[in-house]
């Protein structure tokens, strides 16, 4: 049985060269752990995911990615983990992310606080979450170009028409603001 070509997303792909380079550049496993595999090393499961709705135009998948570093003993599995962590935490946990080609984008990804724990002989976890927004599939549609306001037709951009339907719609809702007087009348 062949491995699979490993296609991974932009924010995933970012944060294992993140881990790989500030931890000393260990074996890195991607799939299914071998019986025989280098320590140390970092293997990098497949994330736990969640979706949520979020605004009228995006939504967000919030991410769990559960690290586990492995050496010869615990504690240095630990100081695996504890080194991405201090590089992450230095860096006010923003991940910067990566292109196709593995070059800087400019922009960058902010994870939550991590966690680290030790969980077995030669073994420790680091714990990453952070929320990933992402837009709604939307079709194309054309801007209104005209609005009628008091049985006036103004036509103007799409941005000056809607900020006077806004401002249209607010103005309905107004009420006199009383200034003086005795309020317990």
């Amino acid at each position: 049985m062949t491995t699979p070509t490993l296609v991974l997303e932009q924010e995933l792909a970012s944060i294992m060269n993140f881990c790989y380079e500030n931890s000393g550049k260990p074996a890195v496993y991607y799939y299914k752990m071998p019986e025989d595999f280098a320590v140390p090393s970092l293997y990098f499961p497949t994330p736990e995911i969640t979706t949520i709705g979020e605004t009228f135009l995006t939504y967000a998948i919030d991410y769990m990615w559960i690290i586990n570093c492995f050496h010869t003993h615990s504690e240095l599995a630990y100081a695996l983990g504890f080194d991405i962590l201090t590089s992450l935490k230095v860096h006010r946990n923003l991940i910067p992310l990566l292109d196709e080609t593995g070059k800087g984008t400019g922009q960058g990804l902010r994870l939550n606080d991590p966690s680290l724990k030790v969980v077995d002989t030669g073994a420790a976890q680091l714990t990453l979450t952070w929320r990933s927004r992402r837009p709604y599939y939307s079709q194309e549609s054309t801007m209104m170009q005209e609005f009628v306001a008091n049985s006036q037709v103004i036509t103007s951009s799409a941005q000056e028409a809607l900020e006077l339907a806004y401002q249209h719609q607010l103005s309905m809702y107004q009420h006199p603001i009383i200034t003086g007087g005795d309020f317990n009348e």
